[in-house]
């Protein structure tokens, strides 16, 4: 295959995979949006592949960059949310921690210290 045809073939399963994120879940879903985003900026870089040019390599490198962007306030919006609708976790006992607690300095969860 030529290289125009491994990005048309590249650039056909992306779009693929966004009409089955758009059609498969709600268009309010924090992470279906984030996906969907995310899908767009690697077609996008696909799309450019063929010219292996300056301008291609920096529009690719910010399309990375606002995907990351994406991804990560999706991850925030979510794990925010996750802690408002969570029960609210029982007054530690003086001298030992709640059951279930995390020990250390801090919780580590979704990737993100808390």
């Amino acid at each position: 295959m030529e290289t125009n045809e491994h990005t048309l073939s590249a650039a056909a399963l992306l779009e693929t995979a966004h009409k089955a994120v758009s059609q498969g879940y709600p268009c309010d879903d924090r992470l279906a949006r984030a996906a969907l985003h995310l899908i767009e900026c690697a077609t996008d870089v696909v799309i450019r592949l063929p010219d292996r040019d300056i301008d291609s390599a920096r529009e690719a490198l910010g399309l990375a960059r606002a995907a990351v962007v994406t991804a990560t306030c999706a991850v925030r919006e979510i794990h925010a949310q996750a802690r408002e609708t969570s029960e609210p976790v029982s007054l530690p006992t003086p001298g030992k921690p709640p059951a279930g607690a995390a020990r250390g300095p801090g919780r580590v969860c979704c990737g993100l210290d808390r």
